[in-house]
């Protein structure tokens, strides 16, 4: 029987994971790290791999093990793994391949008011520095380093992974400024952070529900802290969790 191959870490990766572990269809998971194989449920019918692969090795993983359906789950900020997926499944000799990209449900940013919307972090940084007062920076480690100019002010949000923390230090993140934490969180924890650090600005990826977008902005606007929001430099398309699911359900019979 063929084997289906998820790529994500994120909730919707766990989510599909789960779905295809209680339906007893062979699976493989790939997250980015070892803090993300760490925090998985235990399974039965899912292997998971937190090894980082290029091009090549996925287009090797698919042929390796008879995969019929390729899920992209992956955070939609993740434009270079995403764009690595489409072209290893592009570079395969057997076209019979199919990708599901998972897209979150859509949130409409105007329905908040207030809010500061860049397309950038640079951009985002530089509005920052005509400003003062404490930022909680919630966009993610990898990005961090964009905001070392502002290092003194920033109490960045990250999981708590030897990776996430060294890069806040080599930011120039003063240790006792990281919130090394697992998401996604409610509106009063968020509110409790913003209020103990005395944070007046909030910068957040528009990460979607799954991601505790709305607690956020929720908690910015209780607190008075201002919201500034880093756009997608791409719109992700794709289906949902659930249709994902029901696709996966119709192919095997389940």
């Amino acid at each position: 029987m063929s084997k289906i191959l998820i790529f994500g870490g994120t909730t919707e990766g766990r989510e599909i994971a789960t779905a295809c572990d209680n339906l007893c269809i062979d699976t493989l998971l790939c997250v980015a790290t070892g803090y993300g194989k760490e925090v998985l449920p235990l399974f039965t019918n899912v292997r998971v791999s937190d090894k980082r692969l290029n091009i090549d090795e996925i287009s090797s993983l698919i042929e390796k093990n008879d995969i019929s359906y390729v899920i992209d789950a992956t955070h939609p900020y993740a434009y270079e793994i995403s764009k690595n997926i489409e072209t290893a499944i592009k570079n395969l000799d057997n076209k019979k391949v199919m990708l599901l990209k998972i897209q979150r449900e859509d949130i409409n940013i105007s329905s908040f008011c207030g809010i500061l919307e860049f397309s950038s972090n640079e951009e985002a940084v530089k509005y920052l520095l005509n400003t003062s007062g404490n930022i909680l920076l919630t966009t993610g480690s990898k990005e961090i380093a964009d905001y070392s100019e502002l290092s003194s002010r920033i109490f960045p949000r990250v999981l708590p992974s030897v990776d996430s923390i060294n890069a806040c230090l080599s930011a120039g993140v003063a240790s006792k400024n990281i919130i090394a934490m697992q998401g996604p969180f409610s509106k009063e924890l968020n509110e409790a952070i913003i209020k103990e650090f005395d944070c007046k600005y909030l910068v957040s990826k528009l990460s979607g529900k799954s991601g505790g977008f709305d607690e956020k902005i929720e908690a910015a606007k209780s607190t008075g802290c201002k919201a500034i929001i880093i756009l997608p430099k791409i719109k992700v398309t794709g289906i949902t969790v659930a249709e994902c699911i029901e696709k996966i359900k119709k192919y095997y019979n389940k």
